[in-house]
């Protein structure tokens, strides 16, 4: 199996969406059999769908001494996710931090977590959920891997969906020629639905975070992070065609 990235954003509007990635994200993390993971029935599949897993950590907003919520989560905070993170873990080989409403850390305490982010301790994994990655420091952003996933009823459009079924369908079959052929048929769209077929793409993506079709976690999580690398191009009016090539190009990785 493919090796899951050490950091990871999850976002969407639905905090219940949110709240759902994460955990399938931290199940895969700390899953007693990585070659099947998650298997959903190991002792630590186990804890971490109830919640009693020691080695899965949540950082959220404090509470003051009224029981009203704190607006911010803070850089003391932070730096004591920092040193725990150097404690080996209790049960699983790893260990894994969700950061909820990871929008509200202050620069400061963002800027604690970049060396954090960057370089763990071998077998430590985060996963920041906000509802948008864009309210994060850019250099936050640019050391995890986003997945995004929309709320329900939050569709696309019927051609969005088509076509990202179809691209996956395409990367899922290994056939390059296949994919080449799709992505020239498409260069001709323009930026805005572009961008929309990606977003799709990355929601279709996220459904085979279960093992569903042929692709690994790992390659899922690669391509997620290739379509956000698309969208980043379009921001910077990078044309379709350059676009659908390089995804022509990286959709189907190199086998050594």
């Amino acid at each position: 199996m493919e090796k899951l990235s050490h950091a990871y954003i999850v976002s969407s509007s639905s905090a219940k969406e949110r709240d759902k990635l994460s955990l399938e994200l931290a199940m895969r993390m700390l899953c007693s059999f990585p070659e099947r993971s998650p298997c959903g029935s190991c002792r630590n599949c186990r804890k971490v769908k109830n919640g009693t897993h020691p080695d899965l950590a949540r950082i959220r907003r404090l509470t003051d001494d009224k029981g009203k919520q704190k607006k911010e989560i803070t850089v003391a905070q932070i730096r004591s996710m920092v040193s725990d993170a150097s404690v080996l873990p209790n049960e699983a080989d790893a260990k894994v931090y969700i950061v909820e409403e990871a929008e509200t850390m202050n620069p400061q305490a963002q800027n604690a977590a970049l060396k954090l982010f960057e370089e763990p301790p071998h077998g430590v994994h985060f996963i920041l959920c906000t509802d948008n990655p864009d309210k994060l420091l850019v250099t936050v952003r640019s050391r995890c891997v986003v997945v995004q996933k929309n709320a329900e009823g939050e569709g696309f459009s019927a051609e969005a969906v088509k076509s990202a079924s179809e691209l996956v369908s395409h990367i899922e079959s290994g056939s390059r020629s296949a994919l080449f052929e799709w992505c020239a048929r498409s260069e001709g769209s323009d930026s805005a639905r572009t961008a929309e077929l990606l977003e799709a793409a990355k929601t279709e993506l996220v459904k085979r975070i279960h093992g569903i079709g042929k692709l690994s976690g790992g390659e899922v999580m690669r391509l997620v992070a290739l379509c956000d690398h698309c969208l980043e191009l379009l921001k910077v009016n990078t044309g379709t065609k350059h676009i659908y090539g390089l995804i022509a190009v990286k959709g189907i990785e190199e086998k050594s």
